[in-house]
């Protein structure tokens, strides 16, 4: 398949996939009684949670700045917000267009190549990974017990005996599995498939140990770690804007956080709108919210950041595009 087509074929299918899952979400909806809970939110909150946001975005933004000086390129972090804010903002529209456009508004304002752009955006995109999977192990550890019985209850009620033996199945399906991959792991090297799951990895590696060349790879660490903060407290003070969601616990939260994180990964258009919803709505109902109250509040959340975007990527995009005039005119 040639690239235009396939190009076509992808945005089709993530389209699909988005249009799938808000009919999904929605479907049943009563409609007067969702927006009478969007009148009794207490929107002081998701200004709260609106605030963070912009914080982390700036921690973003400046955490960029090192991997730029790393390649010899000085971009202010007014310079690298501008450009995240772009990123964000395109991406409502065109799905997984964000990085490029980043790349493309710094490249104006700063001259910095698109491509070198891009490497920098991949080294980010496999910190935040590394920092995605670090929540979710801390979530299956903490939560462990409340997974198990969504698991138990939504997969295994029709057959007690089946529920009551479910963790010994799912373990000894994991040993079985890791048995036989150890026994066979000589003649799975030798597949194609397999060198490049191996590259994949060892680009992996690659691109996490580039932090190296970052004058302060601790303090770039810690920024990451407190972009990732900002995000879970920016979910967490936002469940205080619904009575419904007020009540949940900071642990509940982070659970919720890595739901609806796994939600946006999924590609959907409008920066997950459905994969987000529905990922949220099920978090919310492992700990007893109601259906249509964690539909109110995926929304409301999900929306309310829509809007910000909006407004902060369009001020980005007008601000770019003056200071690129002014480096023509030099």
């Amino acid at each position: 398949m040639s690239k235009q087509p396939k190009q076509i074929a992808q945005t089709i299918i993530i389209f699909a996939i988005g249009a799938a899952f808000l009919y999904f979400v929605f479907k049943g909806t009563n409609w007067p009684d969702l927006w009478l809970k969007f009148t009794q939110t207490n929107y002081n909150w998701i200004a709260v949670g609106l605030l963070i946001s912009v914080v982390s975005h700036w921690l973003r933004a400046y955490r960029a700045t090192m991997l730029y000086q790393a390649m010899n390129y000085n971009v202010s972090t007014t310079n690298s917000l501008h450009a995240v804010f772009i990123g964000y903002f395109v991406n409502y529209f065109i799905p997984r267009g964000g990085e490029v456009s980043r790349c493309a508004a710094l490249s104006k304002t700063n001259h910095l190549p698109i491509e070198k752009g891009l490497g920098s955006v991949i080294t980010e995109r496999l910190v935040d990974m590394v920092m995605l999977l670090i929540i979710l192990g801390a979530v299956f550890v903490l939560q462990f017990d409340v997974i198990y019985n969504y698991i138990n209850t939504n997969l295994a009620a029709k057959n007690n005996t089946a529920g009551s033996n479910l963790k010994y199945y799912l373990l000894a399906i994991v040993l079985i599995g890791v048995t036989t991959l150890f026994i066979l792991r000589k003649q799975l090297a030798t597949l194609p498939i397999f060198a490049k799951v191996l590259d994949k990895v060892k680009g992996f590696a690659q691109g996490l140990t580039s932090i190296k060349a970052v004058k302060q790879p601790l303090l770039f660490i810690a920024l990451s770690a407190a972009i990732w903060i900002c995000y879970i407290l920016m979910m967490y003070f936002c469940l205080f804007a619904l009575p419904a969601t007020s009540h949940l616990t900071f642990t509940q939260c982070l659970t919720v956080f890595a739901m609806g994180t796994i939600g946006i990964v999924i590609p959907a258009p409008g920066a997950g709108a459905g994969t987000y919803h529905f990922a949220v709505m099920q978090g919310l109902l492992l700990f007893g919210v109601a259906q249509d109250d964690g539909i109110a509040y995926a929304t409301i959340v999900h929306g309310a950041q829509m809007v910000m975007f909006i407004i902060l990527g369009s001020a980005s995009s007008l601000v770019v595009l003056s200071k690129h005039k002014q480096n023509v005119s030099h």
